[in-house]
Parts: C-alpha cells; structure tokens; sequence
C-alpha cells in the first residue's frame, strides 16, 4: 500500500468522519467526547473539525490516502502551540446526544479529560497530537508511524515537548517514538470506561539540520 501524507481541505471531512467513527467503535471514551456512529453525530463531529480549522490557529489536520484507491486511511489532528497564550476558559461540556445517566456520565468523562489535560499541558509552547484513527481495514500499514513522525519531527524543529493522550491500543507506538508515561487513567464512570495513558516526548534543546532538508 502506497501512502500519501498531505494537509485535509475541508471537502475531506465526509470520508473522514466515517473512518474516524469506525476506528473508535469500541472506544468509550470516543463515544462521550462525540456519541455514537449516526448520521447525525457524524454531521456534528464534521461541523466542530471544519469550525477548529478555520477559527483556531493552532490546528492542523493531516491525512493519509492510499494512492491505488483515492481513499482516505488514516488521519491526524494536530494542536501545534509554538509560543503559548492563555486558551479562552471552555465552558462546561455538554453530552446533548444523550439523555439521564448517559449523559451525565459523557459530562463527567469529557470534563475530566480535559482538566487533566489542562494540568499537563496548559502554560507552555508543545505540539499535541489531539486525535490519530487509522481505518479499521488498513491496520497495521505503518500509517501511525508516519504520522507520529510527521509531528514529532516538527515538535523537535519547534524544540518544544510532543504530548499525546495514547489509548491502551497506541501505547506502544507512541513509546516506540520517544514518548514516556505521565499519568495513566483508568476510571469507571457510569458505565463507561475511561482508560489512556498521558505521555510527553521532551523537547530538544537544539536541532541541527540534516543532509535531506533542502531551502529553495
């Protein structure tokens, strides 16, 4: 399989949102932070991707498609902060997909992630790598490799730290990429289970070019 990396226009997010959706199927906490695979939910995850492209400067999104099919096989979402300046305060997450406990509990989950995030990274210059999805049918194709080293690589030419939040799935690329354990959440809430690990690649403190980066 041959892959091709480049930026997502904003006419990908249709395909994407579709292999986003099939990536995450079994992940819970996927399914508080967006709800369930519905037309509907897709529609919304769409319109809050499209709305951080255009209106936060930070975002940056990369794709990878096959070239023997056109498709999209996997994508990243990158938070890139080369200086930091305090983010507006977020308001109160709000699960409006569900009703009752379920709701509650995608609240609980949604806030809870990101005050630990906050705790960890909020207050100086990083990169962060916000979401990874490889499609469930191209596993295992190197995609996550490239994309890690895609952002890691502009992390170290930053020389600011790389954070990632790795599912139990991830954990082993993102180590295989220099990122150590921070702080592992494992917590039941509801009847959903809250389960990543906080990792950090540290920053370099210089950055000497090499032989294959070309200015023209």
């Amino acid at each position: 399989m041959h892959l091709v990396l480049s930026r997502v226009q904003e006419e990908d997010f249709d395909e994407l949102v579709e292999v986003q959706f099939r990536a995450f199927v079994n992940a819970d906490v996927h399914t508080a932070l967006f709800g369930n695979n519905t037309p509907e939910m897709r529609a919304l995850a769409k319109e809050k991707f499209i709305k951080d492209m255009k209106e936060d400067p930070a975002d940056c999104w990369m794709k990878l498609v096959n070239t023997s099919t056109g498709k999209i096989v996997s994508a990243a979402q990158w938070k890139i902060y080369p200086t930091w300046a305090p983010l507006a305060h977020p308001s109160e997450a709000k699960a409006d997909w569900f009703e009752g406990k379920e709701r509650e509990a995608a609240e609980k989950i949604a806030n809870k992630f990101m005050t630990i995030r906050a705790g960890h990274m909020y207050g100086h210059a990083h990169v962060l790598l916000y979401i990874l999805f490889t499609d469930p049918a191209a596993q295992r194709c190197g995609a996550g490799s490239i994309h890690v080293k895609w952002g890691t690589e502009l992390a170290d030419r930053l020389l600011v730290p790389c954070w990632v939040e790795g599912s139990p799935e991830g954990h082993h690329l993102y180590e295989e990429n220099g990122f150590k354990d921070l702080q592992y959440v494992n917590e039941k809430i509801g009847d959903w289970l809250m389960e990543y690990t906080v990792m950090k690649r540290e920053s370099k403190t210089q950055y000497e070019a090499g032989r294959s980066i070309v200015f023209t």
